[in-house]
């Protein structure tokens, strides 16, 4: 009775703590669920500052349940807020393709592929956290979230002190050209004021360019999803060489053919070196005759 009592005890103790230990492991479940889900967005995508100025560009990488289904979705959400794409490779990678015979006539054609998509786009800059965190409902897992924001106030403060120094410098060009006299024709003040128009033109492009940066921030997103399995009913390769396979006797005379060529190229190749073979007798009978003499 004893005995029993603490195989009984025993039994309810395993029972509670094999309860436990699913209970951790569901909360730990759980857990790495949750934080396979981190948060897209960031201040740094979402800070505002009226008297700076920020070039951003962020860099995702993500695994999503459907490839095309994700950049569908994608695409619209980035034109609903005025962003555009620059650049969409979308491809589906074979890993491994193997074929299974299934009847004399047919087979089964089984590829493993994974779909992936690497994508460029461009996003009004005030949206990007927005849309960051817009990417959250396609994230299966998250493998990296980059973002870098650069403060680029001082170079506009810098472009405009160059441009009034290259205007200044061409107002003053223009001075010297239309005084009278030798210097009007003066060869090296035009090309000097060509330089100067072209630096002129190069800083407006320049600093265009960085509005634009500025505006828009930049986007690299890839997007992959796991492994899959295609099975194509495909027609048997192997009966198929098997049909086309030229008969015994067909090979037989194709081979004896091969044959008489190949032994008509030695005969060629022997009568090519026949200098050699030449010298060769010729000395021979030397040798004969240098024997015949000695004995």
């Amino acid at each position: 009775m004893r005995n029993l009592k603490i195989i009984s005890l025993s039994l309810l103790f395993l029972f509670i703590h094999s309860c436990s230990e699913y209970s951790e492991s569901g909360e730990s479940m759980e857990t790495a669920a949750e934080e396979s889900k981190i948060p897209v967005s960031s201040t740094a995508a979402t800070y505002q500052d009226e008297e700076r100025q920020f070039v951003r560009t962020a860099d995702v990488s993500m695994e999503v349940k459907n490839v095309y289904n994700s950049t569908m979705r994608i695409e619209s959400k980035l034109a609903q807020i005025g962003g555009f794409v620059t650049n969409s490779q979308l491809e589906s990678r074979i890993l491994s393709k193997e074929n299974f015979a299934v009847s004399q006539d047919s087979a089964m054609e089984v590829k493993k592929y994974r779909v992936s998509n690497q994508m460029s786009m461009r996003i009004p800059q005030k949206e990007l956290g927005n849309f960051l965190n817009s990417l959250g409902e396609e994230i299966e897992f998250l493998h990296y979230r980059n973002i870098t924001v650069d403060d680029v106030s001082l170079n506009f403060v810098l472009s405009e002190l160059e441009n009034n120094r290259l205007n200044s410098t061409h107002d003053k060009l223009e001075n010297i050209q239309n005084k009278n006299g030798e210097i009007q024709d003066n060869q090296d003040v035009v090309n000097n004021m060509d330089r100067n128009k072209s630096e002129i033109n190069q800083k407006k492009v320049a600093t265009m360019k960085l509005k634009d940066e500025v505006a828009y921030s930049s986007l690299t997103l890839g997007i992959s999803e796991k492994e899959k399995i295609s099975e194509t009913l495909i027609i048997n390769p192997k009966t198929y060489e098997d049909k086309f396979r030229p008969s015994f006797w067909y090979r037989a005379g194709i081979s004896v053919q091969d044959g008489f060529y190949f032994f008509q190229s030695i005969l060629v190749a022997a009568l090519y070196i026949w200098p050699l073979w030449l010298i060769g007798i010729l000395f021979f009978f030397f040798l004969r005759t240098q024997i015949k003499k000695s004995v």
